[in-house]
């Protein structure tokens, strides 16, 4: 009996955790924004900056897209500053089964320098700022950095999402010279990184 009292608390106890962690993972709103974070549980500090930078008030406007690795597993986009034309990210992975706990991603990010040596710089950060893309059928991350407006600079790079971390794969890079008749605004035509 005791046995059977303990079980019942068991399951009604994992039937309470699983109707906390949202269905929806496509057309959210504002609303399944607010749900997903009390399960993602990024910091909280990016979601109030979130929210302070917001330009509409549309509902519908999440900031928040699951990419599918397959398996249950999902590379969350987590917008956490909109912005004109370069908003900030944070990542995080996200999985069905409850034997894994959704994680914060640190990016790799690649910068070069106008310097004569065109010193190439990088850093490891969990908010990066730029444009995101997802490559559904090789289950990457694009991440296009703009140097400035005029889409002439920055960084471009490529990412294989592994169930523990973001693995630059390819990278390509330009400086943003005060002569703008050096820019190059298509970034395949970049350098690219040798040593990632």
């Amino acid at each position: 009996m005791k046995l059977l009292i303990t079980s019942l608390f068991i399951i009604a106890g994992a039937s309470i955790c699983m109707a906390q962690v949202p269905a929806k993972k496509t057309e959210l709103t504002v609303a399944d924004r607010e749900a997903w974070h009390k399960v993602l549980r990024w910091p909280v500090e990016f979601e109030e900056q979130w929210r302070r930078s917001r330009t509409t008030n549309d509902r519908d406007q999440s900031g928040l897209t699951f990419h599918s690795l397959g398996h249950g597993n999902y590379l969350v986009q987590i917008e956490v500053h909109e912005s004109s034309y370069q908003p900030r990210y944070l990542f995080m992975l996200y999985a069905e089964s409850a034997k894994t706990r959704s994680r914060l991603l640190k990016l790799k990010t690649y910068e070069r320098d106008d310097d004569e040596a065109g010193t190439l710089s990088t850093r490891e950060s969990f908010e990066v700022e730029g444009v995101p893309t997802f490559d559904d059928k090789k289950k990457q991350l694009v991440f296009h950095t703009k140097g400035r407006g005029t889409e002439d600079c920055g960084s471009l790079v490529r990412y294989a999402i592994t169930p523990t971390r973001a693995v630059p794969i390819e990278a390509r890079v330009h400086a943003c010279f005060d002569d703008y008749s050096l820019g190059i605004t298509d970034p395949m035509r970049w350098t690219k990184v040798r040593r990632l």
